[in-house]
């Protein structure tokens, strides 16, 4: 599978089973995110878009790992993606350059978390905050790539507020063995007395994860939603079973989802540049 074309656009070719599954899991007009996997010469790289490892051929040189935004702009006969730049967006360009210093600054600061927390023996164990605190004090070159990423996190933080579509936080220890972990605070009308957290991150099988907590008074709902709902059933069955003392609220689980495919680029695009 190639692309061909040229500026930021690309056209996949073939008719194998990655094109097959790709086009069966989006639609024209929908943004993708994919992850830069590999690069290779001639400018093309291997791009991981939702799962599906496809060859892409890139105009301006990024470093692996990065994070880049498409829109699918055609399925057939030929898939063609469009990468959208801070140009592609307009007014957008700020936005997009700091959403890339923030996955850029996120990617180097998990590169160096993983191997910390399996020396640790914790890779696959809750982390609470005392115990993510202890792993940065004990390593500065850790404590330092997990400041950048939060500093990176800041000024997003502060266009989200500006828009009143919340506050942007970047908080690790929630979901550890997760990627691209962001939070996502707003409250609702004063007199609701409402207020939503969105924990999103991706996950090694159940794909991007959505957890929505809604407080109000001294109860706590949460709803998940999952880009492979496949796993709904089982995480359900482990949500009612765990058990919560001592805690100050009244916990309610209204249910494990679908996320939509509206969703799969993530929040920080959904909220950031959606039209």
């Amino acid at each position: 599978m190639r692309v061909s074309g040229s500026g930021t656009g690309g056209s996949y070719n073939g008719g194998g089973s990655r094109s097959d599954r790709f086009r069966n899991r989006h639609r024209p007009g929908q943004k993708v995110r994919g992850v830069l996997v590999k690069n290779l010469p001639d400018s093309m790289a291997w791009v991981d878009i939702d799962g599906e490892r496809l060859l892409a051929q890139l105009e301006t040189a990024r470093p692996e790992g990065s994070r880049l935004l498409f829109l699918v702009q055609q399925l057939v006969p030929r898939i063609i993606l469009k990468e959208l730049t801070g140009e592609a967006h307009g007014n957008a360009a700020t936005a997009l350059t700091r959403v890339s210093d923030f996955d850029s600054a996120r990617t180097l600061f998990e590169n160096r978390f993983r191997p910390v927390l399996h020396e640790a023996g914790l890779l696959g164990s809750p982390l609470p905050l005392p115990g993510f605190l202890a792993l940065l004090a004990a390593d500065p070159l850790l404590h330092a790539a997990y400041q950048d990423a939060a500093n990176c996190a800041n000024p997003l933080s502060g266009a989200l507020r500006d828009a009143d579509k919340g506050t942007l936080s970047y908080q690790p220890w929630l979901a550890p063995t997760g990627r691209r972990q962001a939070t996502i605070m707003r409250h609702a009308q004063a007199d609701s007395q409402l207020t939503e957290i969105l924990v999103e991150f991706d996950h090694a099988r159940m794909g991007l994860t959505r957890v929505q907590f809604l407080r109000k008074a001294e109860t706590l709902s949460c709803r998940v939603q999952l880009q492979h709902p496949e796993h709904a059933q089982s995480l359900s069955r482990y949500l009612d079973s765990r058990q919560h003392p001592g805690s100050p609220f009244q916990i309610r689980h209204l249910g494990v989802g679908k996320l939509p495919r509206t969703s799969h680029s993530g929040i920080l695009a959904e909220l950031l540049f959606k039209r």
